[in-house]
């Protein structure tokens, strides 16, 4: 028996953040745009800034030009600020802070017998 053959995706991964008014269906306006480009979202994140009414979304998508999509979401009336995060990094550490975050509420969860 032959084993399947392997493929290695050579597709950079980007890092996108954006501010975003909370408001009912920004999510589905922004995820929009990467869909009609046919961009991957790899990995996907929402979550409260400390500024209330305020949520930051993060991007992590396989693309190698994402500055059409950037300039995309820009123009999203509810869309505050958006920006390609260098080395996994916003401007405040928020993005690695939030990949840290989401991998240990998970295991912390299934600690208290939550599934």
């Amino acid at each position: 028996m032959q084993a399947a053959p392997q493929f290695h995706d050579f597709t950079p991964r980007q890092t996108l953040v954006a501010l975003v008014q909370d408001r009912p269906g920004v999510l589905n306006r922004a995820v929009s745009l990467f869909r009609r480009r046919g961009m991957n979202i790899a990995e996907l994140r929402v979550a409260p800034t400390a500024r209330m009414g305020i949520s930051r979304m993060t991007w992590i998508v396989e693309s190698g030009d994402v500055d059409g999509v950037l300039r995309q979401l820009d123009k999203l009336i509810e869309v505050l600020d958006v920006y390609r995060a260098e080395e996994s990094h916003g401007p405040d550490g928020a993005v690695e802070a939030e990949r840290r975050l989401a991998s240990i509420l998970p295991a912390e969860a299934q600690a208290d017998g939550v599934p």
